[in-house]
């Protein structure tokens, strides 16, 4: 009889015991399924907020410089207008223009193939003009002054900027509404492929900047086209000026290259996310399924007209919360797509970068961790029903509590479950197994994360390394590593009025390489280049680390002296002249030496400008060069 009740007691004991494990085995389960798929959803949105930010804003940058380059530009044409509009054009047009003999005008072929500009004043810009070509359609009012000079103008200026900023921009140019465009664009002549019927004022790159389409007269953007010559996607940005009388005076032009950002979109991406490009009235911009349908439309591929009802849903979502929130960066959560859709404005075209981010990746590994540590906790309920004599409260119910610590932890964040599991860490068992693959799961976790900070951290810095890189360019002669010409007037301006402030001596030397021309004819460019970073290292190292010295083309430097008069910097002019005799390059087994001659000027009094003391410094320059070359005069 007493063995029959303790054989009850015993399987009712097992049965209760087993039913109760059993349920806290899959409360356990089902708990750590949702904290770790709670908190991978919200480490994962936080991450993807960052990422496109981070991402729109390293798209926006090509498209914010150009916006700032024409800023730049449009400045420098209203401050010379108003002097410029009233100058006699015509000898200087008909000089630089010749009649096409098809009703059209064309800048003469030595613009484009290399042309020693004119100095009629200081603040002219010298060297040789190269790599530009114009374009002057049927019907222009050509016998205009002011359309002339507005003409000339605009190739001045072409000509002062463009070179500067190739190094991101495909090329730079300026058309006139009434049928006129001037490029400049490194080794394509494109006037000489215009068609004498070309009607200017239709193409798109010029009707979009004009009263009727853009009468808020902001920087416009086309729409994206594909480019057979150049093999590349295009998007052009478009700036309009006008005077203060509200005439439509010219358009400034860039053409942005898209291959390489597209690419990065494409290939650049979280893990099993992609990205793509769209507008905003559903015209799509870049997809990595759609290249091919993209290039057939020729840019025109509406997400309308696409068989696929995923990307025409997921537009629908990105389009209501637009809509809804306005156009700034979000997140969409899409229960259609069963994914997280985030969004962010490319700063100038009407884009949206966007990344689709499938809810599945947050919740396979949480589904399959939440599985393993169900089956892991049924085998430890058979072992522990068998020793459940021995060791019920100990062998069970401690682990557990251990266990369910430990998915609070990961619920958390805190991914460091060592010291939670350390009792049943180093056991052999079920439960010694279970706590492995916790530990597991919450490194995998820790892994992720810091993985995807990473990234977003090295994509940062990318971006910063490159605004620097950009910053330095726009400053730095790229040959010589001397300053530019827009460097050498903003320090120079600087140093001028610290000079006038504090009443402190300032010099100025220029010096122009002697025959230069002849050197570049006779042995060619590339020994010219030699030459030129002859000429910057000695300058270099024959002054102090307090003047500013500068290319400021060709091969015209010059040096801005602090602290120095008129006879210390005719000393340093005379040094750095012998130096430059001295110099012996070799060239096709020849010996080559060159000159150079040098002005120098002094400030005088506080109403003298850098370009009043550029001026002097020039007239003394052409003094010594008339005077027989390789010499300092400084008066």
């Amino acid at each position: 009889m007493l063995t029959s009740i303790k054989k009850s007691l015993a399987k009712s004991t097992l049965i209760s015991m087993g039913i109760r494990i059993s349920i806290v085995v899959m409360v356990m389960s089902l708990l750590s399924y949702f904290h770790i798929l709670d908190n991978l959803k919200q480490q994962t949105l936080d991450k993807l907020e960052s990422y496109i930010m981070e991402r729109a804003q390293k798209e926006s940058a090509i498209f914010k410089l150009a916006e700032d380059n024409h800023t730049t530009f449009k400045q420098a044409f209203l401050e010379l207008w108003p002097e410029r509009k009233i100058a006699n054009a015509n000898p200087r047009f008909d000089q630089l223009f010749e009649n096409a003999g098809n009703g059209t005008l064309r800048l003469i072929p030595a613009t484009f193939l290399g042309l020693e500009r004119s100095h009629t004043s200081a603040s002219d810009y010298k060297g040789e003009s190269r790599w530009i070509s114009g374009f002057i359609g049927k019907g222009t009012p050509v016998t205009s002054n002011e359309f002339r000079n507005r003409a000339l103008l605009s190739y001045d200026l072409v000509d002062q900027f463009a070179h500067a900023w190739s190094n991101r921009f495909a090329n730079t140019y300026v058309s006139l509404p009434e049928g006129v465009n001037i490029v400049y664009w490194p080794y394509l002549n494109w006037a000489v492929g215009a068609n004498s019927d070309l009607d200017i004022p239709k193409e798109e790159w010029v009707y979009i900047a004009n009263k009727e389409h853009n009468p808020e007269r902001k920087s416009v953007w086309t729409g994206l086209y594909y480019d057979q010559t150049a093999d590349e996607w295009m998007v052009s940005c478009e700036t309009p000026v006008d005077d203060e009388n509200g005439q439509h005076l010219i358009n400034i032009g860039h053409d942005i290259l898209l291959n390489s950002v597209f690419q990065r979109v494409f290939d650049d991406h979280l893990e099993g996310a992609h990205n793509f490009i769209m507008r905003e009235d559903g015209r799509l911009i870049a997809h990595p399924l759609y290249v091919n349908q993209i290039r057939e439309a020729n840019g025109l591929l509406a997400i309308a007209e696409l068989a696929d009802e995923q990307i025409a849903s997921q537009y629908q979502s990105i389009l209501a919360s637009i809509n809804h929130h306005g156009r700034k960066p979000q997140i969409i959560d899409d229960d259609k797509s069963n994914a997280f859709i985030a969004i962010a404005p490319i700063q100038g075209p009407d884009w949206y970068f966007v990344t689709v981010y499938p809810k599945s990746l947050l919740a396979t590994p949480a589904q399959k961790t939440a599985q393993f540590i169900f089956i892991l906790g049924l085998i430890s309920l058979v072992v522990e029903l068998f020793m459940l004599y021995l060791v019920l409260l100990k062998k069970v119910l401690d682990p557990m509590r251990q266990f369910e610590a430990a998915s609070k932890l990961v619920s958390k964040g805190e991914y460091d479950l060592h010291s939670t599991l350390a009792d049943v860490n180093n056991r052999r068992d079920e439960v010694g197994r279970l706590s492995l693959a916790m530990l597991s799961m919450a490194d995998r976790i820790y892994q992720q994360n810091h993985s995807m900070e990473e990234t977003i951290k090295l994509r940062t810095n990318e971006l910063e390394k490159a605004k620097e890189m950009a910053e330095q360019q726009a400053r730095t002669d790229p040959l010589t590593g001397l300053a530019n010409r827009r460097s050498f007037f903003e320090l120079g301006s600087y140093a001028l009025e610290t000079a006038k402030r504090e009443a402190l001596d300032l010099a100025i030397i220029m010096l122009d390489l002697d025959k230069f021309k002849m050197i570049n004819d006779e042995y060619g460019h590339a020994v010219g280049d030699v030459v030129l970073k002859e000429v910057a290292n000695t300058l270099t190292i024959s002054i102090r680390a307090s003047d500013i010295c500068a290319r400021l083309g060709g091969e015209e430097f010059a040096i801005l002296l602090c602290n120095t008069d008129l006879h210390g910097a005719a000393l340093v002019a005379e040094k750095i002249r012998t130096s430059l005799s001295m110099i012996v390059i070799s060239a096709n087994e020849e010996k080559i030496q060159f000159t150079a001659s040098f002005g120098v000027a002094q400030l005088a009094n506080t109403s003298e400008q850098l370009d009043d003391l550029l001026k002097l410094a020039d007239e003394r320059l052409y003094q010594a060069k008339n005077s027989g070359r390789n010499r300092v005069v400084t008066q």
